[in-house]
């Protein structure tokens, strides 16, 4: 068992993460209800558009980088 599963949002992100670091790297991907919601330019951006369809939602917040550049970026 992974650690995602059983949450929508981190399952559709999970299954999508591959497409969404190829086509979207650098930006930020927002999930509701196990779907993608929006992707933005940063974080500001993305959750506006999210607000825009997903009133009042719980979102899961996501940047576009490899596993390896976000640990770079933390060390």
């Amino acid at each position: 068992m992974e650690i995602w599963e059983g949450n929508p949002n981190m399952e559709a992100f999970h299954q999508m993460e591959e497409e969404l670091l190829e086509k979207h790297h650098g930006k930020v991907a927002v999930f509701c209800n196990g779907k993608l919601a929006a992707i933005g330019e940063d974080i500001v951006k993305a959750i506006e558009k999210a607000k825009k369809v997903y009133k009042g939602k719980t979102f899961f917040v996501r940047e576009l980088f490899t596993a390896e550049e976000q640990s770079e970026a933390i060390l």
